[in-house]
């Protein structure tokens, strides 16, 4: 993964947030509606009014042997502070003798219970005041203890706005209690379903990285996907099928055409080596170039084609030595010196050839473009790893990525057909490796591979 696309969020990071900011959203239009209709709603209000007030007189009773009573060193704030005067309320047994009271001569004279308690009437609100709110008066029959009492309230303009404590215990009971819950509940299950639902695709792009087009069998398995993914995983298997046929097609071409060009470009040098004209020796060095290049194309496409891959355990040392040995001659006609160092171990379960076609190349590049004098450097092991590096000028940083690809040079007017690099490219793809080029410690270029034992079936891309 790109260091771009792990920055981006991910999908259930986006759903989780859209999904929590919808809760978030209902739940503020809930507290609303709550709220509205606690205030605004009349009788809805005057209702919760007395209901709440109930409920808070009838934690102060308690059952003694039978005997109901009512504590009152815990009287609620609204009954004993300056505006004690404004809110009356009266507790009753079932014979209807006072249990409790504050200001209940108020209470009795609204009261349909003042001559005795109603055992037909569960509720009976009076609005006092249609004009102002919070005058009202109510009473409600509620149980304690097997034993049945009721209690009336009154409030004349709740000028300690109890109310406001009402609205807030009906936004729990109505909002948050209810809701909570389920959002948590929403979101957990819906991030889960996410992720087990995108799994796939991240096992898919996890194996994206090991797929070769080549390999028909090396395909997205689309048997575990959800519809919608599979349906993008068939079309990706898809393209890899068309993008196959068309690298085949390709690789088939430049193998047959390199091929048909071997055999007349050497019937070509046979000829011209029998003319003795010096203007034949230009044309001859032409021809030879030609040849090289048919050479390279040959080499290129062997490495590409994974039915003549030959997986077996090397010596990259005793390969190295041997390409050392066979450009030893020509180097030191351009004044250049190559040195070969071995860091053990060195044997390697790889493709020889395509190490061969590696390290030939590279060393020759570094001849073929450094300056008299300039001493290549080549370092081999330990497991796999190859380092080719000189003390010339370098290379540019912005041309490294463009010199890989096939006929790519490093000038315009430069020699040699600028598949030599693209070669060595294809030999480090062939065992899964890494290439590094850059500049070297010693002030030239650097190319440094890392390569891994390849399977004997594998395919590159």
């Amino acid at each position: 993964m790109t260091p771009a696309a792990a920055a981006r969020p991910s999908l259930v990071r986006i759903l989780t947030v859209r999904l929590a900011l919808t809760s978030l959203l209902a739940i503020v239009l809930q507290l609303t509606i709550v709220v509205v209709r606690s205030y605004l709603i009349e009788n809805d209000l005057n209702r919760s009014i007395v209901t709440r007030h109930a409920q808070a007189l009838l934690a102060l009773l308690h059952s003694d042997a039978g005997v109901l009573a009512f504590e009152q060193s815990r009287m609620p704030q609204p009954y004993l502070g300056k505006y004690a005067d404004f809110y009356a309320f009266r507790i009753l047994d079932e014979r209807g003798d006072v249990l409790a009271q504050h200001n209940g001569d108020r209470i009795a004279a609204l009261s349909p219970w003042r001559d005795h308690a109603s055992r037909a009437q569960d509720l009976w609100l009076l609005d006092l005041d249609a004009d102002r709110k919070l005058y009202v008066a109510g009473g409600v029959r509620q149980k304690l203890a097997d034993r049945q009492v009721w209690i009336e309230v009154a409030t004349f303009g709740d000028p300690a706005s109890t109310y406001l404590g009402i609205v807030a215990t009906e936004v729990v009971d109505d909002v948050w209690i209810p809701m909570i819950p389920l959002v948590v509940l929403m979101l957990g299950v819906a991030t889960l379903s996410v992720r087990w639902s995108l799994s796939s695709l991240v096992r898919a792009a996890a194996q994206a990285d090991s797929i070769a087009p080549l390999e028909a069998s090396n395909r997205f398995d689309v048997s575990q996907m959800p519809r919608e993914a599979a349906s993008l995983a068939s079309a990706i298997n898809g393209l890899l099928e068309r993008v196959a046929a068309l690298v085949k097609v390709k690789r088939l071409f430049i193998a047959r055409a390199a091929h048909e060009l071997r055999t007349p470009l050497a019937i070509i040098m046979l000829e011209l080596g029998r003319i003795e004209d010096p203007r034949v020796r230009r044309v001859e060095q032409d021809v030879r170039a030609m040849s090289a290049t048919v050479d390279r194309l040959l080499a290129l496409a062997r490495l590409e084609s994974s039915e003549t891959v030959d997986i077996g355990e090397v010596d990259i040392g005793l390969i190295a030595g041997e390409v050392v040995d066979r450009f030893h001659d020509w180097a030191a006609q351009t004044e250049h010196r190559l040195v070969l160092r071995l860091c053990e171990p060195t044997r390697f379960v790889g493709d020889a050839n395509a190490i061969r076609e590696a390290l030939r190349n590279l060393i020759e590049n570094a001849v073929r473009h450094t300056p008299p004098g300039t001493q290549v450097h080549v370092e081999v092991g330990p497991a796999g790893s190859i380092l080719v590096e000189d003390d010339g000028p370098g290379l540019a940083t912005e041309a490294c990525t463009d010199l890989l690809q096939p006929f790519k040079k490093g000038s315009a007017s430069g020699e040699g057909s600028g598949l030599g690099l693209a070669i060595v490219r294809q030999a480090v793809e062939l065992h899964r490796g890494k290439l590094e080029v850059g500049r070297s410690a010693r002030g030239g270029a650097k190319f440094a591979l890392s390569l891994s034992s390849p399977s004997p079936h594998s395919q590159n891309g």
